[in-house]
């Protein structure tokens, strides 16, 4: 086995890497969510491309594919955005010795951080590098009914708002990330929350898609200045997405999750947050995802 850094042309094969290891992952700790497989692996591919044009993807060969991981570096923190070993390979050091690879590539970080699954090999896995539980990611499930117009307070965002989303980001994320949200505008949605002319807060909202055999829409990532805002910024999500939507939500986030379930949404799954240093608390924070977060 040996591990080389990927080139673009490899992430097809990761992809299905992914969807062998996703499934596999589900039908042993979440099988009530039988609804989320078969995987779609190429739903996954815009994200690769992405995290491989803006950070590093590493593949283990055994000849073939047996396991990759990815990783970014945004405003100095390392954030693990994939981590899969096929099954039949797994608990054999691939998924090791991948972390370490993408480890030493993101050296000199001021933080190193990774959303994990549940599983216990994972977070152990984790914990032996120094990064420790800060929060549960809370994923819920809804419908939407119809989707409608933008409320009031509410504009698209332009690339000319940058500047605002990185104080925003900084302050409730603790990493300003430009290159991820000049991604994010081009998939998806972004809206901006303004009131009496100032910027207070962001959401984005994705048409139905995902890798999941059932596509939604999904809501985040978002984030608010005042966590009062955080019920309108979400209703306003809610309102926009339409049909069957799915949102991250941190589990300190509170008002989020309150309006949420209020709405009818229902908890899917969690995973969990982990860094390697305090960093801020997520309560005015909604996540993408796990490969972004």
């Amino acid at each position: 086995m040996r591990i080389r850094q990927a080139d673009e042309q490899d992430l097809p094969a990761l992809a299905g890497v992914f969807a062998a290891s996703a499934e596999d992952l589900l039908s042993r700790y979440r099988p009530d969510n039988s609804d989320l497989w078969p995987v779609n692996p190429d739903a996954s591919l815009p994200v690769y491309r992405h995290v491989h044009a803006t950070g590093a993807v590493f593949v283990a060969l055994d000849p073939e594919p047996v396991g990759f991981s990815a990783a970014v570096v945004r405003d100095g923190v390392w954030f693990l955005s994939q981590l899969w070993v096929v099954p039949k390979r797994q608990g054999t050091g691939i998924g090791s010795a991948l972390l370490d690879e993408a480890l030493r590539w993101g050296e000199g970080a001021s933080a190193f951080t990774v959303v994990s699954s549940p599983h216990p090999g994972a977070q152990t896995l984790y914990m032996r590098r120094s990064m420790y539980p800060l929060w549960m990611q809370v994923d819920l499930f809804g419908e939407a009914g119809d989707a409608g117009e933008l409320p009031g307070g509410f504009e698209a965002l332009s690339d000319d708002d940058q500047p605002w989303l990185d104080e925003i980001d900084r302050e409730v994320r603790g990493v300003a990330r430009p290159v991820d949200h000049a991604f994010w505008r081009e998939a998806a949605t972004g809206i901006a929350f303004r009131r009496d002319g100032q910027a207070h807060g962001y959401v984005y909202v994705w048409p139905p898609g995902g890798w999941a055999a059932q596509p939604r829409s999904k809501i985040g990532p978002g984030g608010v200045l005042d966590p009062r805002d955080m019920p309108r910024l979400v209703s306003a999500a809610v309102h926009l997405s339409g049909g069957a939507v799915s949102a991250a939500v941190p589990s300190t986030n509170w008002s989020a999750l309150n309006e949420l379930v209020r709405a009818g949404f229902r908890l899917s799954v969690t995973n969990t947050f982990m860094a390697s240093r305090p960093l801020p608390d997520g309560s005015r924070y909604l996540s993408s995802g796990g490969s972004l977060a």
